[in-house]
């Protein structure tokens, strides 16, 4: 009973990885939110090694795993999220020379954990089904592509 105790506290903060290192970075003293929220994410995006993937690469494991059929409100399982973000890291180390290979387990551990735990299913506005599309449609043309290629959209 303990050791499950201990084994749920573990995962719990394995999940929660990204939120302490971030804290400890001390973002939060930044006065403009959005020059913050600029630094936190850059911060995840380094940690997670995503700095490294391309964007045709994303539109590749997203056409791999069929998430350009699905409504856009549409709830993915956290498996599913997972084979997901497997195939955009292991795609990345097929691409990457043999000298800068990244960990994939850990950045595939990392970023699900991070997603799961920033994920709130109480709110309406579903964090993960609107963060593609906050930023400025000018900004992502790839990203403005992939959404004009969804069958429901033609």
């Amino acid at each position: 009973m303990i050791e499950e105790g201990g084994n749920k506290r573990k995962t719990m903060a394995e999940k929660r990885q990204l939120f302490i290192e971030m804290r400890a970075q001390n973002f939060d003293v930044i006065r403009l939110s959005t020059y913050r929220t600029a630094c936190k994410l850059r911060f995840v995006q380094k940690r997670c090694n995503l700095h490294l993937v391309d964007i045709w690469n994303m539109i590749e494991a997203f056409r791999d795993n069929g998430l350009n059929t699905l409504d856009h409100s549409t709830e993915i399982s956290v498996s599913r999220l997972e084979t997901v973000i497997s195939s955009i890291y292991y795609q990345l180390n097929k691409r990457l020379p043999s000298t800068h290979q990244i960990s994939v387990e850990q950045s595939i551990s990392l970023l699900l954990n991070f997603m799961v735990a920033a994920y709130d299913r109480l709110v309406p506005a579903h964090f993960l089904s609107i963060l593609p599309f906050s930023s400025s449609p000018v900004s992502h043309p790839a990203l403005l592509t992939l959404v004009s290629l969804e069958p429901h959209l033609r």
